[in-house]
């Protein structure tokens, strides 16, 4: 008898056992995630002066401000001109690895302003903004490159294939350079012309120089005829 109320009283401490373990808390896949926390040290950096042409190189920090190991899943630029890579893409708890990045400045002048983001292994982004002064460079004249080679035509070139309206061939190709509205930005403003032939003229054969090259599909352009004409027609009809 005393056997079995024993084995009684270890039963019920065995089921006792069980349900408190099934009580206790759970560590959630959320708050662990939260805790992961990937950020650019500084999150804006000034580049300072660069000669147009040449390449503008800074290294900032990635760090990880979580209390678990976080994973660094993509980081991209704005454009392609500018390019930026971690040296390690895991990082512990407090841990940090340099991103190092680089801008090439062809075709580029005045004030600069570039963003370059992040993406942890969870999704969360990140970004960071970088500052620089390009100064005019009389050598880049020669290096016969244009704002269509490269990586420079992921801006300036494929974004105008099928674009077919004026504003939209104007926000694909136009406004990194001559601004919002065609209000004047790194270049100059475009509001103010009248005449549908000459700024077609204009936008078709460009000025001569590497930073206005000529836009014409038969001169090595992205814009078709019929784009150009949309374009002008679109540019004239703001001051209206």
């Amino acid at each position: 008898m005393k056997f079995l109320c024993s084995l009684l009283f270890l039963g019920v401490l065995f089921l006792s056992a069980c349900e408190n373990k099934e009580n206790l808390p759970v560590p959630s896949v959320q708050a662990t995630a939260k805790s992961v926390a990937l950020v650019f040290d500084p999150a804006a950096l000034d580049m300072g002066d660069i000669l147009e042409g040449d390449k503008a190189t800074a290294s900032i920090l990635i760090r990880n401000d979580g209390d678990g190991f976080a994973q660094i899943a993509s980081v991209t630029s704005a454009c392609g001109c500018t390019t930026a890579e971690p040296e390690t893409r895991l990082l512990a708890a407090g841990a940090f690895t340099p991103l190092h990045i680089v801008v090439d400045t062809f075709g580029k002048r005045g004030d600069i302003r570039k963003s370059i983001t992040m993406t942890d292994g969870l999704g969360n982004e990140s970004t960071a903004w970088i500052t620089l002064h390009v100064k005019s460079n009389p050598h880049a004249m020669g290096e016969g490159r244009s704002i269509f080679d490269g990586k420079c035509a992921s801006c300036h070139f494929d974004p105008a294939k099928g674009q077919t309206t004026g504003i939209a061939i104007y926000n694909a190709v136009c406004v990194m350079c001559h601004g919002v509205n065609a209000q004047g930005a790194y270049a100059p403003a475009l509001v103010g012309h009248h005449e549908l032939d000459i700024l077609s003229t204009l936008i078709a054969n460009g000025t001569g120089t590497h930073h206005m090259p000529a836009f014409s599909q038969d001169k090595a352009g992205p814009l078709s005829p019929q784009q150009i004409k949309s374009l002008a027609k679109w540019i004239i009809s703001l001051d209206e």
